[in-house]
């Protein structure tokens, strides 16, 4: 059984940083673009991963550079279907591979985002003579967080690194309101 990897960059960019680590959100699977891997065209539908989300959504491993094996940068925590295609968001993990991750997609150096997956279920036509494969069903295997330039899906993105403060009154207007009651004088 073969892993395939479809890889994406991303245009905007979000990391998050909770009082309970760093998150990584992004694009994984766009549902309107094609890969063209000379050989065939392929595209996902908005419902190619959803076994795998319902049967594992917050086991699916974020690598570097789709290594496997090495240990992971980041687990999924939140999956998100959109216009544009299959969000994941990441929890970061508290090493400094996870953190070096954090930094490296927080200053925009690191701009794709790539699914490993392994194809269930197809459906193959041709079109003006070129074979094209629409992925009907798949085993998400795991995310790749990869370098700019390998990515199959040019619309694949990591769309949010953020900070995360309690007291911002912006992100969070009614903690950082009610604040001042929790300390204690």
């Amino acid at each position: 059984m073969n892993i395939e990897t479809r890889t994406i960059e991303f245009a905007g960019l979000e990391t998050r940083d909770e009082t309970d680590g760093h998150y990584l959100t992004g694009l994984v699977a766009p549902i309107h673009g094609q890969y063209d891997n000379t050989n065939y065209i392929e595209t996902f539908t908005s419902n190619t991963f959803d076994k795998s989300i319902k049967e594992r959504g917050n086991n699916i491993p974020l690598l570097e550079q789709h290594d496997t094996t090495a240990f992971p940068i980041g687990m999924s925590v939140r999956w998100e279907k959109s216009s544009e295609g299959l969000i994941g968001e990441f929890k970061l993990a508290s090493t400094p591979r996870g953190e070096e991750a954090r930094t490296l997609a927080a200053d925009g150096m690191v701009t794709g985002l790539s699914v490993g997956f392994i194809p269930v279920r197809n459906k193959t036509t041709t079109v003006n003579g070129r074979q094209n494969i629409q992925r009907l069903e798949a085993k998400l295997d795991h995310v790749g967080l990869i370098t700019t330039g390998r990515q199959a899906y040019s619309d694949a993105k990591v769309l949010a690194v953020r900070a995360y403060d309690p007291d911002d009154e912006e992100i969070v207007p009614r903690l950082a309101h009610w604040r001042h009651l929790l300390v204690k004088p």
